[in-house]
């Protein structure tokens, strides 16, 4: 799936979107609210927005692509191409690329939320719950950066060290909000 080129972007790229807006929520909230259950209902709803805003915007960007791409190989052919391997293909990878647009921002939001559950369920207090938000999110930045890094085939810590950056600049700003207001 992620052999894709565009979805390897798409999911990079989406998958951090995902990671930060919940570190810039755990922050803001966390830090204000300090209710467990409050917390992963905001996160949660995030992480749902997140996801079908980025399925459905895929989905009609790709459309729109294939269909022209499409359209100009039909003009050059002199032929329609509907029904055949060429649509059908078009039409899957469209659906493939909102996928991965779709469930890698999600994924990446969520799984830095499930310590609040936990917190809400009383295995975690809500400070160790908040940690370990914050170290997840940062453990899921650490595997993209290495990921990207191996993609370029370079030392995969450049990468790590750029989106660990993004992550510390949420949590600065996050808390200097959460200091000024």
């Amino acid at each position: 799936m992620l052999t894709d080129p565009i979805a390897r972007r798409y999911f990079v790229m989406n998958t951090f979107d995902g990671v930060l807006t919940v570190m810039g929520l755990v922050l803001g909230g966390a830090l204000t609210i300090a209710d467990p259950l409050t917390v992963f209902k905001t996160g949660l709803g995030a992480s749902l927005a997140i996801a079908i805003s980025g399925f459905f915007g895929a989905y009609m960007a790709e459309q729109a692509e294939q269909t022209a791409e499409i359209k100009n190989l039909e003009r050059q052919l002199l032929h329609s191409l509907k029904g055949t391997d060429i649509h059908k293909k078009a039409k899957k990878k469209v659906l493939m690329l909102a996928m991965v647009d779709g469930i890698s921002p999600f994924l990446g939001s969520f799984l830095p939320l499930l310590p609040f559950l936990l917190s809400h369920l009383g295995f975690l207090s809500f400070g160790v719950a908040f940690v370990s938000s914050l170290a997840l999110a940062f453990l899921i930045l650490l595997m993209l950066g290495f990921y990207l890094g191996k993609i370029m085939n370079e030392r995969p810590w450049k990468s790590v060290l750029v989106f660990v950056i993004g992550g510390v600049l949420i949590g600065v700003l996050g808390s200097l909000i959460e200091r000024l207001l």
